[in-house]
């Protein structure tokens, strides 16, 4: 089982907003043997691949004692579920002052986690799971990756770049660490790919070894010279700036704003001059911005893309929660329009975690 890692101060509530922790003091003080339900729900309209369950019942595990957790319930959905909107994803039952501080908490773990997962969920609906780098690493706080990963994992993607974004899940066997040379290694090497290609291998040999195409905003110019060393290499990675058009298309689409980029039109470039360099095999990555809707248009022109790298668009936080007392001993009792999103005799078909 995963375990997951938290900081001790939760406990203190270090992390709750400070209305929560002294509610939870009003509460212990004046209203201590009330048992009331705290419920989860996601309020969207479309239906999102759901993550962090695990992780916040972990945390109520790690902050509670054992003759606390016998005080309360937690029945909830599974990470890697799909629901709909107004549907409790977690139901948290018992007396408010053991749980209330983690409010704010739990909300925040399943909205990031779920936004990743729903993420990677919803760009796999449309290319397969061996198609995508999940290369998100250099777009938010590296303190995050870990969870991130497993995010992104329960969300289908398999592919990483960074030891820390499989932390929690490294001895999954379907796991793996792959990734391309940076443009800093070309400019180590003055530009020169062929140079840099020969040290990479070098060091580490030809095993799916990546060359990075766009240094010179010229990638047939580069796949021209790998072909006179490098016809075996596994792949070749487009990581073209969106405000860039290739050299190699300024003849026929200067003019054109959609094959700027990594453009439909400038992988069926690179392909054809991988091919017309005897490097028929040669897969192409395609990298810089790449989201649903580039990918869409892809697939439209039927562009012979092996693989996306992908970052931002993966953990862009668009799934949230919201956490509201629903019950009070046994019968409904909540803010104006909120209630029990579900019959409260089915409560015990969601799973029980406590």
């Amino acid at each position: 089982m995963i375990k997951f890692k938290f900081d001790p101060r939760l406990k203190d509530g270090y992390y709750s907003a400070s209305y929560f922790n002294k509610s939870t003091n009003l509460v212990k003080k004046y209203k201590p043997n009330e048992n009331v339900c705290m419920q989860f729900v996601h309020f969207g309209n479309e239906p999102v691949k759901v993550c962090g369950v695990s992780e916040s019942v972990q945390l109520l595990q790690a902050m509670l004692t054992k003759q606390e957790l016998k005080q309360i319930n937690v029945y909830g959905k599974s990470d890697g579920d799909l629901i709909n909107g107004k549907k409790p994803v977690m139901l948290i039952c018992g007396p408010y002052q053991l749980f209330g501080k983690y409010e704010n908490v739990i909300d925040g773990i399943l909205a990031r986690r779920s936004s990743v997962t729903n993420n990677c969920y919803q760009m796999l609906r449309l290319i397969k799971s061996s198609q995508l780098i999940y290369m998100a690493d250099r777009t938010d706080d590296y303190l995050i990756q870990p969870y991130d990963g497993y995010a992104a994992y329960i969300g289908g993607v398999r592919n990483f770049v960074t030891d820390a974004s499989v932390e929690f899940i490294k001895n999954y066997r379907d796991v793996l660490i792959t990734g391309t040379i940076p443009h800093a290694l070309i400019q180590e090497f003055d530009g020169d790919l062929n140079e840099t290609m020969k040290a990479y291998i070098k060091e580490f040999g030809n095993a799916k070894s990546v060359a990075l195409v766009d240094y010179h905003n010229d990638v047939g110019s580069e796949i021209k010279k790998l072909s006179t060393n490098f016809k075996n290499i596994f792949a070749v990675r487009v990581d073209t700036s969106n405000g860039m058009l290739d050299k190699g298309l300024r003849s026929k689409f200067s003019n054109v704003k959609s094959a700027y980029g990594v453009s439909p039109q400038l992988i069926e470039y690179t392909r054809k001059t991988l091919n017309d360099c005897g490097m028929k095999q040669t897969k192409i990555i395609a990298s810089s911005g790449i989201n649903n809707a580039k990918i869409m248009n892809f697939k439209k022109h039927k562009s012979p893309i092996d693989f996306y790298g992908v970052g931002s668009n993966l953990i862009t936080r668009n799934v949230h929660f919201t956490a509201d007392l629903v019950l009070k001993n046994g019968h409904h009792e909540a803010k104006d329009g909120r209630k029990l999103f579900i019959n409260i005799n089915r409560i015990k078909t969601l799973k029980k975690y406590i």
